[in-house]
């Protein structure tokens, strides 16, 4: 069960990105996902494996976004999907059951087609205006509801989320709250993170 603070990773552009996450697992995140779309293949393997390694020591679940070979790969907890991605029954082929498989969601029917179609979690997103995505559209907090009365899966809410949109996001319904720039960005990962974990 996906609950609490969903940690997405960054471009990595500093160099820092294990230290920081590493501060964020301390101070509550549950599960991270490694996005990585512009490292170099070797790069992406070593920090994968060094972030899968750093999520077991805290208890929580690393999931690679958009590359299912790396999860497979490095024995990651799961992948997650986006609409353009691989299908979930290749991903699901690929990986085995036993492995989550989560996918990036946008209305009430592609939730429901996650869900008909063996998704483990949906995130549901942008709830709120977001500059992390240039081409994010705000579906907000009356589509997250929906969403939730109409899924029984797992939903993380994505998007713009600052602590007091995080409560509201649990409130109308999600299991979790994805975050990037609020953690990642901010100088004590650690104390961000616990902002989001309560």
């Amino acid at each position: 069960m996906l609950t609490g603070l969903y940690l997405i990773t960054d471009d990595n552009s500093d160099g820092n990105l294990l230290k920081r996450v590493k501060e964020a697992l301390l101070g509550g995140a549950r599960t991270v996902q490694y996005r990585a779309k512009y490292q170099s293949p070797t790069d992406r393997i070593i920090m994968a494996e060094l972030l899968h390694a750093a999520c077991r020591d805290a208890g929580a679940k690393l999931i690679i976004n958009d590359f299912p070979e790396l999860a497979k790969e490095i024995d990651a907890d799961g992948v997650h999907l986006g609409q353009d991605d691989m299908s979930i029954s290749e991903a699901r082929q690929l990986l085995g059951r036993d492995k989550l498989i989560g996918v990036s969601t946008h209305s009430v029917d592609e939730a429901l087609k996650a869900e008909s179609h063996g998704a483990d979690y949906v995130a549901l997103g942008s709830v709120f205006a977001t500059d992390t995505k240039d081409d994010a559209k705000v579906v907000g907090i009356d589509t997250l509801r929906k969403v939730r009365r109409a899924v029984r899966i797992p939903l993380v809410a994505i998007g713009g989320i600052d602590p007091v949109g995080a409560d509201l996001a649990i409130e109308a319904g999600a299991d979790a709250v994805a975050v990037v720039s609020g953690v990642m960005d901010d100088l004590t990962p650690s104390i961000a993170a616990r902002e989001y974990s309560l």
